[in-house]
């Protein structure tokens, strides 16, 4: 007799440029450079495109964010830019005027919106055309979600993704696999459920602005909001605007900045990690362990039974990450390669 399983699922946004790949659209959809396609991106007000340019972001622009710029350039400049928002966050001598003069502070402002509508613009480029359910159902993370669906030794399968995009939501919809939103569906009893402490481009304010009213605030008071004055929505109607910000940037850490709808999430992802048992497995996929994402990601190791069975899948064998794993859990298996979740859970 098969022991039954729970599986605990972590995705980073190496989940997401596997699937670009695949699908070979990575040069359409940049997932490494964020700046690359900014001047792509339409401005929400009046959907002309330009979002990253000097009169709309001028503070990313004095730091030098350019649709040109190299990928070590542009991730530079966000590390610094989240960096400096998240010490700014602690510091309680800072005035409200310092933060709206501040290039770097302004700047945090300016990525937060940035990248929400330059994720929703990679979302409109990847039709439904394009991401078919027969791809879906050649590439390897795609077949593994649809066994770990039909398996009955798997009783649970908790998604937690660092991802702002619903880019899984969708591939989950088309392989029909049912799914709850964890903090938004009042059911909690659905074998499939998905976690989003950094939040989505399908997260907005329960309450509905014009898309004229559009601009960016630089200051705290779009940052907060509580999960009850959020709703998720993921046709993405640009008609409509949020009053809350609802995506933690690139090594942002929420409880700097007291999102409390962030950390409500925050709690469940820790809570599932809390939940496994021995024997019950892990996949971190395409997860990053830099030196700004270390904390969030260590909170959650250190909440795993040492017992439970840990795969990582990420082309890059030689890293930290990998080292951290060995050291606590006695059975880790790291792939290259996605496509060997196919063959996995196969009853």
């Amino acid at each position: 007799m098969k022991i039954k399983r729970d599986i605990l699922i972590i995705l980073g946004n190496g989940f997401s440029i596997d699937l670009v790949k695949h699908l070979n659209l990575e040069k359409e959809i940049n997932l490494i450079n964020l700046f690359e396609n900014g001047d792509k991106v339409p401005w929400p007000a009046n959907s002309e495109p330009g979002f990253l340019s000097c009169c709309r972001c001028p503070a990313l622009w004095q730091l030098g964010a350019r649709p040109n710029i190299e990928n070590k350039e542009a991730s530079k400049i966000i590390e610094d830019v989240i960096t400096c928002a998240n010490v700014n966050a602690f510091s309680r001598e800072n005035s409200g005027h310092f933060e709206l003069s501040n290039t770097y502070l302004r700047a945090y402002h300016e990525l937060v919106l940035y990248l929400k509508y330059l994720f929703i613009y990679y979302n409109h480029i990847l039709s439904d055309n394009i991401l078919t359910k027969e791809r879906i159902e050649e590439w390897g993370w795609g077949k593994l979600f649809k066994t770990l669906n039909d398996s009955v030794n798997i009783t649970s399968v908790n998604i937690i993704t660092y991802n702002y995009d619903i880019l899984l939501e969708r591939v989950l919809k088309k392989l029909k696999i049912e799914y709850s939103m964890r903090g938004f569906d009042k059911s909690n009893l659905k074998k499939v459920k998905i976690i989003k402490p950094h939040g989505s481009i399908s997260f907005r304010s329960a309450k509905e602005y014009d898309k004229d009213a559009f601009s960016i605030k630089y200051n705290r008071d779009g940052l907060g909001g509580k999960i009850e004055d959020l709703v998720v929505d993921e046709t993405l109607n640009l008609e409509i605007m949020s009053n809350i910000n609802t995506m933690i940037p690139p090594a942002g850490e929420s409880e700097r900045y007291q999102l409390v709808w962030s950390n409500v999430l925050k709690k469940y992802a820790i809570d599932a990690a809390r939940e496994l048992r021995e024997d019950d497995e892990v996949i971190f996929g395409g997860v990053s362990y830099c030196n700004v994402d270390r904390r969030e990601i260590d909170e959650e190791l250190i909440n795993i039974d040492i017992g439970a069975k840990i795969k990582v899948v990420n082309p890059d064998t030689q890293n930290t990450f990998g080292a951290v794993i060995s050291s606590l859990f006695g059975e880790y298996t790291h792939f290259v390669d996605s496509k060997i979740l196919g063959g996995l859970y196969n009853d």
